[in-house]
């Protein structure tokens, strides 16, 4: 049977946030590391027994919880880098806001070992996400289909095809530290691979160079690396390729609802509707923005997610709906033809990771405009009702799921759009409402000195993402912003 939380927080706060994010980053880098098997080293397992604080002896799921991933995302019996990115990004603010440096220490080691290990040299491209992991039970890299089981790849041979950055911004300041040639390179490799049109910018999600299915959520990100690595180098000709490449998602809007496409590149269900991914898209132009000073980033987040707002919203059932018919503006209801679509309604629970439903990143998409085009000037504003919209959503499905509680990253992304909607807009009920739910988070995920991915069993994985709701954590707790060395929410 699960532990019952540490309810500490929601009965008094004898203890800071902070506390608890040591707490789990302490046991996590004691035991949680793959120091062991043919191939020892300091990156961290996948999942860990929140009682040995090692992997599980058994890994196997039970059958009633919700099931999180598809295909062999979660990294069995290996590490994730991708997934843990987030993670290492707490460990790197909480040693600044401690003055104690293990923790970037053992995030830097982590870094470093993935790079000796995990690097298809070849192309530079890094083998991690969707479809590669590190095993370090056969102390291997490990490449995985659509339906095959993993297999061990030689990365001094291999391509890396199968590479995708989606949906995590990857927190390159974090890569770039301990490595920055095999980062740079890293990141130019995404540009030659995952493009192919550089008149258009025409790109796909896998990095094989051919026409395939362009996400939105991979174009946004793939955008921002390239303005990232620009900022750094002053190479203007990335900001004008990721210019382009998300110009190629943003022509497909409608002539008449202006509603973009979820991918413009193949005829299935994604290329005729549109999610609340366009928020994940959104926020990475935004980021895009900040490292070029190009204002036409963010000129097409704005118009992206705008139509959303005019056409998505349910009045009665006061919920923003999960799909939009690109033509009509209507929402797509009923029988799903792939698991990994959205609901009806854009769930803030949904369990399954990832999918394209995102409607906290919208929300906190939302947040920023409602901030930027606030005043006397601002005309037709539709997004300051957005975020109250969503701020009142949150409220009404708290206690998550019913109160069975839900996975930590989506208490962590509610935590800040919550925490990060009060302080651009000066709502201090805001962050309150933030309160509560951190407090819940805590309540319910926290057990035997770690956070558990979810409330269901007694087991920490890094595609849970523990790493969301520490930095939530922490940036609620701080008067500050954290550096997030690359990364958003």
């Amino acid at each position: 049977m699960p532990s019952h939380g540490n309810h500490a927080m929601t009965e008094n706060r004898e203890q800071s946030y902070l506390d608890f994010v040591c707490s789990h980053l302490d046991r996590l880098i004691a035991t949680g590391r793959a120091d062991f098997g043919p191939d020892p080293n300091d990156m961290w397992m996948s999942s860990v027994d929140i009682h040995t604080g090692r992997y599980p002896e058994d890994d196997r799921r039970p059958e009633h919880i919700p099931k999180r991933c598809y295909r062999y995302i979660e990294a069995p019996k290996g590490c994730t880098l991708y997934w843990d990115l987030p993670q290492l990004v707490a460990a790197h603010a909480v040693s600044k806001r401690t003055g104690d440096p293990k923790y970037s220490h053992a995030a830097d080691a982590y870094v470093r070992d993935f790079f000796e290990r995990c690097v298809a040299a070849p192309t530079g491209l890094l083998l991690w996400n969707n479809h590669y992991f590190w095993d370090a039970f056969e102390g291997c890299t490990k490449e995985f289909g659509a339906s095959s089981k993993p297999w061990c790849v030689d990365p001094a041979e291999h391509m890396g095809h199968h590479h995708e950055l989606r949906p995590l911004p990857p927190a390159w300041e974090a890569l770039w530290r301990v490595d920055p040639a095999k980062t740079e390179r890293a990141i130019r490799a995404v540009a030659k691979w995952h493009v192919f049109d550089l008149d258009t910018g025409g790109f796909n999600r896998h990095a094989n160079g051919k026409e395939a299915y362009s996400f939105l959520e991979a174009g946004g990100i793939i955008a921002e690396s390239l303005c990232w690595l620009a900022a750094r180098t002053g190479d203007e000709e990335l900001v004008d390729l990721a210019q382009r490449i998300a110009h190629y998602n943003f022509e497909s809007r409608d002539p008449n609802t202006k509603l973009m496409r979820n991918q413009v590149t193949r005829d299935r269900w994604d290329q005729h509707c549109l999610t609340t991914e366009v928020g994940l898209w959104a926020t990475s132009l935004l980021q895009a923005a900040e490292y070029s000073g190009r204002r036409a980033f963010a000129d097409m987040a704005r118009d992206g997610i705008y139509p959303y707002l005019k056409y998505g919203y349910d009045p009665e059932a006061r919920r923003y709906y999960g799909k939009l018919e690109v033509t009509t503006g209507k929402p797509v209801r009923g029988e799903k033809t792939t698991r990994y679509q959205p609901d009806d309604y854009a769930e803030l629970w949904e369990p399954l990771y990832p999918t394209h439903n995102y409607p906290m990143a919208f929300a906190t998409a939302c947040t920023h405009f409602a901030e930027v085009e606030s005043g006397p000037e601002a005309r037709d504003n539709p997004f300051p009702q957005g975020v109250a919209r969503w701020a009142r959503i949150v409220a009404e499905e708290t206690p998550a799921r019913g109160g069975h509680g839900a996975y930590a990253e989506h208490y962590g992304r509610a935590i800040h759009f919550l925490t990060d909607a009060a302080r651009r807009l000066e709502r201090p009920e805001y962050l309150e409402q933030a309160r509560a739910v951190a407090n819940e988070a805590v309540g319910v995920l926290f057990a035997q000195g770690m956070f558990r991915g979810h409330p269901g069993e007694d087991r920490y994985d890094a595609v849970d993402g523990v790493g969301f709701l520490s930095l939530a954590l922490l940036e609620l707790e701080s008067d500050e912003p954290l550096d997030l060395l690359g990364f958003h929410f």
